[in-house]
Order: structure tokens, then C-alpha cells, then sequence
């Protein structure tokens, strides 16, 4: 009796429809995903691996990126400050302060309107347009340049194409050398130190690096529309990514087999697809923590909004200057008030080459106890109720109340400004002692620009922590829970900052070597497209 064999072939289970949609519709969503933004990726690939290239290898060198703060010679302090005062006559100050001006000690001084003037301690006769006459002292210091003719002179009010946001600072001065590097430096004379400085290739490779990157070319839009457009691509390479991870790296056997040999072997589709499984994690990442990033960036950052701005009037500095300078060596003075009363913020070193701050009543010399502390906190406090709209107590900027300013000058009442209504949750009560942060570190980065700092912690919806920099009364920084957050995905995910451990360089080249593994599987995948359109031109 004859045995049949040949057996029934196995049933196969039935394909859920589901699986059946997703297959069958995966790799086109996958491709037209990356067709939309394939313009996308390739700029921010090509802007990811010249990031490292402006900020460290093509970084000019200068001679100087600090200004010596020498301590003050009492003797050399000949003409005493109320003097010139009534000599030029002004009633009041917004702050005092004592500079080296062509290697002489001159008096700095913020007139009752914000403008900086310049007076010879020497002499006390002010120096005509003192303030550039400082700006281009400090950039021939920091150049070491003292021969090349200033080629331009710019006082910069707001923030440029050019001087970023990202930069800080302001007022500044724009100081150009007639140099064939075209070196220009960008001074903050109120606080004698550098904000940043370009020669030509680092100002085109800025200019070209915010065109790929930051889409500065989208900056005649509002910009929470210029945001939104930006957040619209991330988030659709990211989700390009996360296809492209699924289909090649985990479900393509059970989705679907390839349609023919040539689908196997052709190399165009081997290297997308074998390199794309290395990098396509890579991409997710930096797309999804650069979605993040710019959701965050749709809070406004206020801190140029939160400033204390006193005023002192000149009959409130009568202790004489010199009899500060005597006790100990100051590098730095300047005017400040704390509760209400006038005091000179006195800048030495101690034995230790740490700072050391005093607060001398500008009336009899009086020290202060824990002046700074007291200062910073007043600082925090003030600044909390300036972010959610509410009105600053009236004795942080001025002495009205007791009639020393006169009319013209008494500062405007906090209740009159208009209240703010943006900005996060209040605080209701300051966490311990202000902390003292002389270095950028953890939360407060370099991207922060201002040191030293105090840091102050707060009770209330989002952990609040301010940063705020006594020398200039100013709002350095504020960080909430969702700031931290964000700033550590950005870090991690992003910048690849847990790779500090084995240096700026290995963390550079690792990010180098992935944006250019992005920029080649797209590269690939647009080769794809291409290839795949062309029988179609054809017929």
C-alpha cells in the first residue's frame, strides 16, 4: 500500500488586522516621515558637527579673558566723591565705582538717568565720551593691542544677530580693531569684563551655525511661531527615528519579508539600513530632548526683566572713600542698599585668595554684619515678588522717605510700574541661608555668564531657586523643577555631558562621530528615494 508523502503544509495563525494595517503601511509612513524632513536633518546634522569645530578648534585665541581688578590706593583718591559730585552737578547716583582709565584710577559713575560717566580721581574734571574711552582701553587690555586703530565703536542697547542672547549681558560695547582678523570684542564697561569676542571666520561660522541650527532666518516671525515650526520638525524626526527603529531593528521579519532579491542586496539599502540601527537611538534622542528644549523655551526668560536699580543721593556719601580703602586692600567698590540704608559694597581677597565683601555705611563707616547675606536675601525676596507682578518694597531703591533725593531724582514708586502678570508660581518662604557660588557648576552652568552669585532657595509650587548677583543687583538666574528637568535631558541626551568623565575632547568627538552617523544614514535614505523615483521618471 502506497504512503503518501507529502504532509499538508502547517496552517498559518491568522495575521490580526492590526499587524496586517501596520505592516502594510510602516515603511511608507516611515519614508514619508523622513522625506518631510530630510532639509531638517541634514542642516542640524551639519550644524552638530561643526558646534564643537566653533567652540573649541576654531575658538580664537585672545591674549586676556578677564579684567585684574588691582587694589585701590587710597592716596590716589585726591578729589573726594561729593566734590565732584556738586562740581558736575549731580544730585544723585545709581552707583559709584573706582576704575584704572588709561592706567589712572578714575571715578565710574551712573548718573541718576543710567548713563555712565567718567571723572579723574586725580582731578576730578570728567572725561568726554569716558565710557567708549573705557570700553577701547579694556579691549586693547584683552588683546594685548596697543598699536592697531579702532575700526568701529558700538554701544549695543538689546541683543543682535551677532551678540546673542545667549551672551548675557548688556549694555555692551562693540569694539572692532583694524586688524586683517577683524577682531571684535564685546565689553560690559558697568562691570569691566568681557562678554565674548569674534574675528571674521568665527563671526561666519556664528552666522552660518545660526542659520543651520537655530533657523535664525525665521526670525521675522514671532517667535513663539518660529519656536512652534522647529518643534513641528523635531518632533517628526524623532518619530522618523523611532520608525525607522521598530521596523529595522525589531519587527521587520514579522511585518514583511523584502519584495526581491534586489532588496537584499542592493548596498544602498544594506548601509541605510545596518548603520541606521546604530544611529537611529541617536537621532531619537536628539530630536526628543531638542522637542523638549524648545517647549521650554516658549516661558519667556525674564531674567533681564527682575533688576534692583537704587538711587543714592549725593548727601548720603559722607564717610570719606579713602578711609575704606585704609583698613584692607579693595579691589572693588561700589553702592548698594539694604534696608533702605546706603552702604559700599568693599571687594577684597582674603588669605586664601577667596572673596571677601564688606558693607560700609556710606554715611559714618559702620560695618554691616553679614552684609552680603542680608543683601542677597533682600535681593531674592524682592525679585520673588517682582515675577509674580507684585509691587518691590519702597526703601529697595531709594531714600525718599527720609527727603534725601531731591525731586528730579527720587526713583519711581514700585506701585506705579505695571505689574508683571507672566512668570512662575511664587515662593512663600526662603529654604536656609543664602549659598555663595563663585564657579559654574550642576544647574547654574557657563551658559549662565555671571560669577559670583549667591543662591537662594525657595518653598513653593516647582522648588524655585534664584541666582542673583550682588555686584550689579541683577536676576542671574531662575531655576524650577521643570527647568531642572529639561536641563538634564538637554545635558544627557543632548550634549552628551556624561561623557565629561573622560573629557571635553572624547565627549566632542563622540557627539562629532554621531551627528555625522545621522548625517550619512540620511544621506543614504534620501539615495533611496531618489533611486526608488527614478523607473517612475523613466516610464
Amino acid at each position: 500500500m502506497a504512503v503518501n508523502q507529502f504532509t499538508e503544509p502547517p496552517v498559518r495563525a491568522a495575521v490580526s488586522p492590526v499587524r496586517r494595517y501596520v505592516g502594510r503601511h510602516m515603511y511608507r509612513w516611515h519614508r514619508v516621515l523622513g522625506l518631510i524632513t530630510v532639509v531638517p536633518v541634514i542642516m542640524w546634522a551639519l550644524s552638530g558637527l561643526a558646534h564643537p569645530l566653533m567652540s573649541n578648534l576654531l575658538r580664537p585665541a585672545i591674549a586676556h579673558e578677564s579684567v585684574p581688578a588691582p587694589s585701590l590706593v587710597a592716596a590716589a583718591l585726591v578729589v573726594p566723591v561729593p566734590q565732584v559730585l556738586a562740581r558736575h552737578g549731580l544730585a544723585a547716583v545709581q552707583n559709584l565705582r573706582v576704575v584704572q582709565l588709561n592706567r589712572q584710577p578714575t571715578y565710574q559713575i551712573t548718573d541718576f538717568r543710567g548713563r555712565l560717566r567718567y571723572f579723574s580721581a586725580a582731578t576730578g574734571q570728567e572725561i568726554p565720551d569716558g565710557d567708549r574711552a573705557y570700553a577701547e582701553d579694556l579691549a586693547r587690555y584683552l588683546l594685548a593691542d596697543s598699536t592697531s586703530a579702532v575700526a568701529g565703536a558700538e554701544r549695543l542697547a538689546h541683543f543682535t544677530g551677532e551678540y546673542k542672547f545667549i551672551n548675557r549681558l548688556l549694555p555692551v560695547w562693540k569694539i572692532t580693531l583694524a586688524r586683517p582678523d577683524g577682531m571684535a570684542v564685546f565689553i560690559e564697561t558697568g562691570q569691566s569684563r568681557l562678554g565674548t569676542f569674534n574675528n571674521h571666520a568665527r563671526a561666519t561660522f556664528l552666522w552660518v551655525f545660526g542659520m543651520l541650527h537655530n533657523w535664525d532666518f525665521l526670525d521675522a516671525l514671532p517667535r513663539p511661531m518660529h519656536l512652534g515650526i522647529m518643534l513641528v520638525f523635531t518632533t517628526i524626526i524623532w518619530l522618523s527615528a523611532l520608525s525607522g527603529l521598530v521596523i529595522y531593528g525589531f519587527v521587520r521579519r514579522k511585518l514583511r519579508q523584502p519584495r526581491s532579491a534586489q532588496d537584499r542586496v542592493g548596498w544602498l539599502r544594506r548601509r541605510h539600513r545596518a548603520l541606521g540601527l546604530w544611529v537611529a537611538f541617536v537621532t531619537f534622542t536628539f530630536a526628543l530632548s531638542a522637542s523638549y528644549h524648545l517647549l521650554q523655551k516658549f516661558t519667556p526668560d525674564r531674567r533681564n526683566e527682575v533688576a534692583r536699580v537704587s538711587a543714592f543721593a549725593a548727601t548720603e556719601l559722607t564717610w570719606p572713600l579713602p578711609e575704606a580703602l585704609a583698613a584692607a586692600p579693595v579691589q572693588q567698590v561700589s553702592l548698594v542698599r539694604v534696608g533702605g540704608q546706603p552702604y559700599y559694597r568693599l571687594v577684597s581677597k582674603n588669605a586664601q585668595g577667596q572673596p571677601a565683601v564688606q558693607y560700609r555705611s556710606t554715611r559714618t563707616g559702620q560695618l554691616l554684619p553679614g552684609g552680603e547675606l542680608r543683601y542677597a536675601r533682600e535681593l531674592g525676596d524682592e525679585f520673588m515678588l517682582r515675577l509674580r507682578g507684585q509691587a518691590a518694597p519702597a526703601t529697595a531703591t531709594g531714600a525718599s522717605e527720609d527727603g534725601a533725593l531731591p525731586d528730579c531724582c527720587t526713583p519711581l514708586s514700585p506701585a506705579t510700574e505695571a505689574p508683571t502678570t507672566a512668570g512662575p508660581a511664587p515662593a512663600q518662604a526662603s529654604l536656609g541661608r543664602p549659598e555663595a557660588v563663585t564657579k559654574f557648576a550642576g544647574e547654574y552652568g557657563f551658559v549662565n555668564k555671571r560669577l559670583p552669585v549667591m543662591k537662594l532657595a525657595y518653598a513653593g509650587v516647582g522648588h524655585p531657586t534664584l541666582y542673583v548677583e550682588p555686584a550689579t543687583g541683577r536676576l542671574a538666574a531662575l531655576v524650577t523643577d521643570d527647568a531642572r528637568r529639561e536641563g538634564l535631558s538637554f545635558a544627557v541626551l543632548h550634549k552628551f555631558f556624561l561623557l565629561d568623565w573622560a573629557g571635553k575632547n572624547v565627549r566632542d568627538a563622540a557627539a562629532m562621530l554621531s551627528a555625522l552617523g545621522v548625517l550619512m544614514v540620511t544621506l543614504y535614505g534620501l539615495g533611496l528615494l531618489l533611486r526608488a523615483r527614478r523607473p517612475r521618471a523613466a516610464s
